[in-house]
């Protein structure tokens, strides 16, 4: 199969995150309804999410590419690991925590990494470069356009790729982001195509109301 493109939201929470409502099956048919190809569904400190909606899609929507992964807690921030098949402890040092992702033969995203309000590295993402797979280029909930901004920049003077998320908690905000990829429809082609920066980044701000969301979700769970 020739490659065309793909829209892909690489950020995506199941009720695996106790901030998040989101069950597999929702998350596919929105998906569906949407016209997305490819998600990537990422809790936090756990990859259970994204293999119980890696399995229905294997059911209901087959054309559907689903990335397992997990979203990273770390001493300094959060990182992104998919393609892993277990578990990475949180809370661990940057450093311990990527060398974990790439022992797996994880690939490893920042996710709104110059986000202040929300676990962005910062400063601490040059220290990782080398780790280092994309780059969020924008994330939905992300409130300020310069933090994303910040990201793009990174990306560039490090040549990495960008990626982008809506970091969805809940279902309206699915694919309020996504990244287009010139790619063939399969996750190792995706995965190059990335590193190849065939990419192209879309995307609208999500705004406060899923935060507020959020921060009750949390006080239901």
């Amino acid at each position: 199969m020739s490659p065309g493109n793909l829209k892909a939201d690489f950020h995506i929470h199941t009720y695996h995150s106790l901030d998040s409502n989101l069950k597999p099956g929702s998350i596919i048919e929105r998906a569906k309804e949407l016209g997305l190809n490819v998600i990537g569904v990422v809790d936090h400190g756990s990859i259970e999410g994204g293999k119980e909606t890696e399995a229905l899609a294997g059911k209901i929507a087959k054309g559907l590419i689903v990335f397992v992964g997990e979203e990273i807690r770390t001493k300094e921030g959060e990182i992104i690991a998919f393609n892993i098949e277990e578990n990475i402890p949180e809370g661990m040092d940057l450093i311990e925590t990527c060398k974990a992702v790439k022992r797996l033969e994880g690939f490893l995203v920042l996710p709104h990494p110059f986000d202040r309000f929300r676990k962005g590295l910062g400063k601490s993402s040059y220290k990782i470069v080398r780790y280092v797979d994309a780059v969020e280029g924008f994330n939905a909930r992300t409130m300020f356009d310069s933090f994303n901004r910040k990201g793009v920049r990174f990306s560039k003077e490090n040549g990495l790729p960008v990626i982008a998320g809506s970091d969805a908690h809940f279902y309206e905000e699915i694919g309020s982001a996504f990244v287009v990829i010139n790619s063939r429809p399969n996750k190792d082609d995706i995965l190059e195509a990335i590193r190849a920066g065939k990419t192209k980044i879309v995307g609208t701000k999500s705004g406060m109301k899923p935060h507020l969301r959020t921060f009750f979700q949390k006080l239901r769970a």
